[in-house]
């Protein structure tokens, strides 16, 4: 007699002990795409903030400040201001360039680096007092509160107001909307007066004059120098840019902007 054939199914386990079912892997796939989701929206407004932040400013003349009154008083500054009126504005990366063809023409520039040239302050290095008394200059020893060549280690400064004393400047370098910062000049002669004797009248004509200079030194301890002066009278240009070459403003320096 032929007996019953036993049959024995082996199974083998690979590893896989159970199964997950179809409803927890739904869940988890939603999961797993939330969480994606997630990242992918904060990744992205990150590169939204960082590209807010880096909007390049926006500037405008605002005009000149003259200095004061009395060449002797030293009781003003003198420069040319600028408003931010948006965006972020970092002055080291700030690039002045003038130019003029009335003045005997030639051309200049000057960077946040530049210090303001002591030969026309009060304590300045080289100044002459005698000199000084001849022209509306910036402030100096006897008038700022804080030492003159610390003060003038940069052209560039940012300010909230133009008191004398120099209170009102800052060392901020970032500025943002609603900021102002002036970018000092080393003198003003009045219209119609010699440089050296600003008391007498010799020419009926001639136009305010603002005088600049620049002596630079370099880590290599070479330096450079440059010095003239502009008309306010329409001739005198100006372009304010950064060291990258993007124009903030550019325009023509005249007697009605002096404030």
């Amino acid at each position: 007699m032929v007996g019953k054939a036993e049959v024995k199914t082996t199974c083998i386990n690979f590893g896989m002990t159970e199964a997950v079912s179809p409803v927890v892997g739904v869940m988890l796939m939603l999961v797993v795409t939330i969480v994606i989701a997630a990242v992918v929206s904060g990744f992205s407004t990150g590169i939204m903030s960082d590209k807010k932040a880096d909007l390049p400013g926006k500037i405008t003349f605002h005009g000149i400040a003259g200095g004061g009154t009395d060449p002797v008083l030293d009781d003003g500054f003198v420069g040319l201001l600028f408003d931010v009126e948006g965006g972020t504005v970092n002055l080291e990366n700030m690039k002045f360039y003038i130019s003029s063809s009335d003045y005997g023409g030639g051309e200049a520039y000057l960077t946040y680096n530049d210090p303001l040239w002591g030969k026309y302050y009060v304590g300045g290095e080289g100044s002459n007092n005698g000199q000084l008394k001849r022209m509306i200059n910036n402030p100096g020893k006897g008038v700022l509160a804080s030492d003159p060549v610390d003060f003038y280690s940069s052209v560039m400064k940012k300010y909230t107001n133009l008191n004398p004393d120099g209170s009102g400047m800052s060392k901020d370098t970032i500025l943002t909307a609603g900021d102002k910062f002036i970018i000092f000049m080393c003198y003003h002669q009045l219209a119609q007066t010699a440089l050296y004797t600003p008391n007498n009248p010799t020419d009926p004509n001639k136009p305010d004059t603002l005088g600049f200079g620049m002596y630079r030194r370099y880590g290599n301890g070479a330096t450079a120098w440059q010095s003239g002066a502009v008309y306010a009278n329409g001739d005198g240009h100006y372009i304010l840019s950064d060291t990258g070459g993007t124009v903030y403003c550019e325009g023509y320096l005249k007697e009605t902007d002096f404030i």
